[in-house]
């Protein structure tokens, strides 16, 4: 039987709740069955979602209220959902608590970091070093953009080595880890691109799209199979 990998939805527009074909993919393909968690208007909604899932994948979207992580805005770009964020950071507060697999893709990293009290940069702008430039031109989101160093003696360097070429979409970025977070990826500006929680048997999250990448980077897949892996009780 497939473990089942819930995946909150990452984007409303008036009537329609949804999240990119792309996730579903990687979700199916790397073995497990994808389950859509809609944002809905009652609160025992997580409770419910912990109760179906073996597993989760946090996608990417738009930006997090930076209400939520103890900021004023300073930026115009882009747009925000209160809705969503507290749906999203509710979710992941419980899934980490029941220690139940977790994948964060993006928006979904920045969410497990203000889940767990983490600031982050509303836009890269602002950070106090000069960036790369985050938000790749390429028409073809499989393109990577960009090189990583990863930390020895993490989960992502077992799965991915000391290094990888990763695609890039976002203009936020994380500033201050939250709690038992360990920073385990870095581009060449210093930006943080990767996160696992400490004492957590899978817990990762990631700045690039790995669901765009594994077709034509297969060690990208076993982000989703290691997952779906650990959902299912299967251990390394």
């Amino acid at each position: 039987m497939r473990p089942v990998i819930g995946l909150p939805v990452c984007q409303q527009d008036g009537k329609q709740q949804f999240v990119t074909q792309t996730y579903l993919n990687a979700v199916t393909d790397s073995g497990g069955l994808p389950l859509l968690l809609p944002l809905l208007p009652d609160q025992i909604s997580s409770d419910t979602y912990l109760k179906l899932c073996d597993g989760f994948l946090f996608c990417g979207g738009g930006d997090i209220t930076p209400l939520l992580f103890g900021q004023e805005p300073l930026t115009s770009r882009g747009t925000t959902d209160l809705a969503m964020d507290r749906f999203h950071l509710d979710l992941m507060t419980q899934a980490l608590e029941s220690q139940k697999p977790i994948l964060a893709i993006c928006r979904g990293m920045q969410v497990m970091n203000v889940a767990l009290g983490g600031s982050l940069f509303q836009d890269l702008s602002l950070r106090p070093l000069s960036s790369l430039s985050h938000m790749q031109p390429s028409l073809l989101r499989s393109d990577p953009s960009h090189t990583i160093t990863l930390q020895k003696h993490s989960m992502l360097s077992d799965i991915l080595g000391d290094t990888a070429y990763v695609n890039s979409f976002h203009h936020q970025c994380i500033d201050r880890p939250g709690r038992n977070l360990r920073v385990t990826a870095q581009a060449s500006d210093g930006v943080i691109e990767a996160i696992e929680q400490n004492r957590h048997p899978f817990a990762i999250g990631v700045q690039w799209h790995p669901e765009c990448l594994y077709h034509s980077q297969p060690s990208m897949k076993k982000l989703f199979t290691g997952l779906v892996n650990a959902s299912a009780g299967i251990v390394p």
